[in-house]
């Protein structure tokens, strides 16, 4: 059975959004089409990996946080925009260990890793990679070790 790629995923979802006629998803999806298909092509006309989509939708996700906190209560229109393009956005990222999973996980890897911090993080990057908040993890791992 074939598996679709991140990358494929987008596309199609793009391509319903657009026969759908919902613009905010077809623009936003569109736009994220581009760039995700910029980095392949400049590594060598490559398809690109789902772990590089990953880290561009969380590019996109970081800069709506900013325009989100510059926002402020200043424009409820632009604000809810920016709020639902968040949400077509988090389909595409993997679930989030909660601070208590990312604690339980910490304490786990120090109890087979020891108390390093340099090993812990790897570690976690290795068997977690893209599931947490890399500053809580860090301030948890500071925090245990």
């Amino acid at each position: 059975r074939y598996e679709m790629t991140l990358f494929e995923r987008i596309k199609a979802d793009q391509l319903a959004a657009r026969k759908s006629h919902n613009g905010l998803a077809s623009s936003l999806l569109t736009t994220l089409i581009g760039e995700a298909a910029a980095i392949g092509k400049n590594a060598g006309n490559r398809e690109v990996t789902d772990a590089e989509v990953v880290a561009l939708v969380k590019k996109f996700v970081k800069g709506m946080d900013e325009t989100l906190g510059y926002l402020g209560n200043r424009n409820a229109e632009a604000t809810a925009v920016v709020l639902a393009e968040k949400d077509i956005l988090a389909k595409y990222l993997p679930l989030q260990l909660t601070e208590l999973a990312l604690r339980h996980a910490v304490t786990s890897i120090i109890a087979t890793e020891g108390k390093v911090m340099g090993k812990v993080m790897a570690a976690l990057k290795a068997r977690y990679d893209g599931q947490y908040d890399g500053k809580l993890a860090s301030q948890i791992v500071k925090e245990l070790v």
